[in-house]
């Protein structure tokens, strides 16, 4: 159970567990996080065998390390962009839809743009054709460099998809992103960590234009993290005067509403 000093509770739509050491999970259920959604990482290039084993383990072992921690285990699965094996790309696609038998499954992920090539473009596109045929939301990644023309080029593939704007979340948005994001009619995930956006910054935003289609996330247990960014979030908001329903809405009910539409 959270401490009681936890200023309400917290609702991760991105973090990769298998990057968290089990004390640090411990202490992510301590500080109030009460489910999360692993994804599927960016470990570099890699063959199609051991990312179908990075989807096994996902499943089958981080699962049972967040519920062990007392974290609501979820799961998104799919070609992180800078993740895409040179072999075996449709055997993965067409082995996917399978993982989503299991209830914990619920989204694809992470998908998006990296490098921006046409490979990853082609990929994207099938992948959110198979979002729609699994009635299931995307958790889309953006880069670092060149996130402006990245952003707007996904956003296009997303308009000329099958996807509904609201059945995807994009990721690691800026201040210079946010509202190309949201003008799609698209979830905004603002990402807490080092050298990103701070929980400052998250907060103006959200006094600026409310906390509809809008999530914070944290990517801990990949690069540089923060491991209290949600708490630190919260507290943030806080002190910006936000509403008790607004801090809510961005830190707990918007990510599992996401994940229902």
């Amino acid at each position: 159970m959270p401490h009681g000093s936890v200023f309400g509770v917290f609702v991760d739509l991105h973090l990769h567990a298998d990057g968290i050491s089990t004390e640090d999970l411990a202490t992510l259920a301590y500080f109030g996080l009460k489910a999360a959604v692993t994804c599927s990482r960016d470990a570099g290039a890699g063959s199609a065998d051991e990312l179908r084993k990075h989807w096994d383990e996902l499943v089958n072992i981080q699962t049972q390390r967040l519920k062990m921690a007392g974290i609501r285990p979820m799961v998104a699965l799919g070609l992180h962009p800078a993740r895409i094996p040179w072999h075996g790309v449709d055997d993965l696609l067409h082995r996917l839809p399978h993982y989503f038998d299991d209830p914990k499954v619920v989204a694809l992920g992470e998908l998006g743009l990296h490098e921006g090539t046409e490979r990853e473009e082609e990929i994207f596109s099938r992948q959110l054709v198979l979002a729609v045929r699994l009635r299931r939301p995307v958790i889309v990644h953006t880069p670092a460099k060149d996130k402006l023309a990245r952003t707007r080029r996904m956003l296009a593939l997303l308009k000329d998809s099958p996807l509904e704007p609201a059945q995807a979340l994009i990721d690691h948005v800026n201040e210079e992103t946010f509202h190309l994001v949201r003008g799609l009619g698209c979830w905004a995930g603002l990402t807490l960590q080092p050298g990103g956006m701070d929980p400052q910054a998250a907060a103006a935003l959200i006094s600026r234009h409310g906390a509809e289609r809008l999530v914070l996330t944290s990517d801990i247990g990949e690069g540089a993290t923060d491991l209290l960014a949600l708490p630190k979030a919260a507290e943030a908001l806080r002190k910006a005067g936000l509403t008790d329903e607004l801090c809510r809405r961005a830190l707990s009910e918007g990510p599992l509403a996401f994940l229902t539409i």
